[in-house]
């Protein structure tokens, strides 16, 4: 066997030279995955970049947890910096995986009332999909899945044409109340916003934050529900509004040449920086405005965050994530990038509960819809 001046078996050497080398690896991604659960507390007007973190948390959740097996089958004492940063935020790991099975909807009695939040990407108005009958398909799942409450995302409704959506969903839902608002409307007869649908009488309505010329908004319905009201809150948070060249970036980023490679990057970096930091004060305003609220609340909509971010986190607040009670598997719901994301959420006050949960794995836009059954307590 060959040895060292030293008399070391030359593996012996090896593993002297590598365990300095991985802890120094270790020590970086545990930082990491700390630095993403920090996200959550820190302003981004202060800390931008931790919530570049907060989008790869799941990677660095990952790599911390194959380094502490990595650690233990060696029975080395390394095995601590792992092992610390995940008992660290060991909660966050509940709102990217839960391990439960889904509750199933049989449980659902006349007191509990059917939420679902779906961003529809304007019904793929421009056949994104490469299918003219995405649009059907859509109004078939909603028809399917027959909620007493239903928030839309991007929605889309022409005064003229085949997309007169705003009849055509009371009808053949049999949801016969609404709230609509409208951030863009062009033609007098196009309009891009918000729509709440539902089977309980809107006694009251407004916005919280509304620019516009924006489809980014906040509205509210109160709903009354026999002698209980709550409020629902339907929001589409700042878009990053990445451009064609963006995407394709991403997707063919091991193609790209060092200064394509540089270029690329500081244009997703920058127009992230920018919609974190109105995410952020978006969700202030809508934490601020929850606060106050006479009802128990229900929140959905399309946060274009993840669970760890700063938007997330101050408007959960102490209210509960539906998919925390009572979802299975990782819960992602945003399919338009390779690497999934849960930035769709149902979230309500403590004076409800959620009696299931669940994502629908339907590829009709570039999120999957969720759905929540909720009983008041």
């Amino acid at each position: 066997m060959e040895t060292t001046k030293s008399g070391k078996t030359a593996s012996e050497a090896g593993r002297r030279l590598r365990f300095p080398l991985f802890f120094w690896l270790n020590l970086f991604v545990a930082l990491a995955l700390l630095g993403s659960q920090a996200a959550a507390s820190i302003h981004p007007e202060r800390f931008w970049f931790l919530e570049i973190l907060a989008v790869s948390y799941p990677v660095h959740l990952l790599v911390n947890i194959l380094f502490m097996i990595w650690w233990t089958m060696r029975r080395h004492r390394y095995v601590f910096i792992s092992a610390a940063a995940l008992l660290i935020g060991y909660e966050h790991i509940s709102r990217v995986y839960q391990p439960g099975i889904i509750a199933s909807e049989e449980q659902k009695d006349s007191t509990t009332i059917r939420i679902m939040s779906y961003n529809v990407r304007l019904f793929d108005l421009y056949n994104w999909t490469g299918n003219l009958k995405t649009r059907d398909s859509i109004f078939k799942l909603l028809i399917a899945e027959s909620p007493d409450v239903l928030c839309l995302q991007e929605y889309y409704h022409s005064d003229e044409g085949s997309f007169q959506n705003n009849d055509t969903l009371k009808k053949i839902l049999g949801l016969p109340f609404s709230s609509i608002r409208y951030g863009i409307t062009l033609r007098k007869s196009d309009h891009w916003g918000l729509a709440t649908f539902s089977r309980f009488p809107v006694i009251n309505e407004g916005t919280v934050f509304y620019t516009e010329g924006k489809t980014n908004f906040c509205m509210f319905s109160d709903l009354q529900i026999k002698e209980d009201t709550i409020r629902v809150y339907n929001l589409h948070f700042q878009s990053n509004h990445f451009k064609p060249g963006d995407y394709e970036f991403i997707e063919n980023v091991e193609e790209e040449n060092r200064d394509g490679l540089l270029k690329g990057t500081k244009n997703i970096l920058r127009r992230i920086r920018k919609a974190v930091r109105i995410r952020a004060e978006q969700a202030d305003e809508l934490a601020e405005h929850v606060r106050n609220s006479p009802f128990p609340v229900v929140i959905c909509g399309d946060f274009n965050d993840p669970p760890f971010s700063y938007a997330y986190q101050t408007v959960r607040g102490n209210l509960e994530d539906a998919f925390c009670e009572e979802g299975s598997g990782l819960g992602s719901t945003y399919i338009g990038l390779p690497v999934r994301f849960r930035i769709d959420y149902i979230l309500h006050s403590p004076k409800l509960e959620t009696v299931w949960f669940k994502t629908m794995k339907n590829r009709l836009s570039d999120h999957f819809p969720i759905e929540a059954g909720v009983r008041i307590r």
